[in-house]
């Protein structure tokens, strides 16, 4: 009588992996009861009447779904890089325009401020905005 384990370590021995050998003694219907502690003939006999198109099939099946699961694994990974490549560049145009329209209106209140006229909104808007330039300058100096 073979045990289950010793007959999948032979098929183990032969090359094949433990869940195959399981496979094929499960599918065929081997009573590991009836063959004897030595008869490896029998084992090995078992195992190539499942090496045929049943485990060709399966082999097939599994090599396809992990050839989808790491084509969609590189999709999502490129569609992620892009998309970080499209947030950078939207904070750097969305810098760009707040410095045109900062540097628009600042333009204009030297004009606003000669004629006599104030707005503190204007003026705290200007002031924050030259702060944010000394730090931008100070961390990019840091680094």
């Amino acid at each position: 009588m073979v045990t289950k384990k010793r007959a999948i370590d032979f098929a183990v021995k032969l090359g094949w992996t433990q869940e195959d050998a399981k496979r094929a003694y499960e599918s065929i219907g081997v009573n590991l009861d009836l063959v004897a502690d030595d008869d490896e003939f029998t084992l090995a006999l078992a195992l190539a009447d499942y090496a045929g198109e049943v485990l060709y099939d399966r082999q097939r099946k599994q090599a396809a779904q992990k050839a989808q699961v790491t084509k969609k694994t590189n999709e999502i990974e490129r569609i992620k890089t892009a998309h970080a490549a499209k947030i950078e560049q939207y904070k750097k145009d969305r810098e760009l325009e707040h410095s045109k329209f900062v540097g628009v209106i600042s333009y204009l209140y030297k004009f606003a401020r000669k004629i006599g006229i104030r707005d503190p909104w204007i003026e705290a808007l200007l002031a924050s905005y030259s702060d944010y330039l000394q730090d931008e300058n100070d961390s990019s100096k840091a680094e």
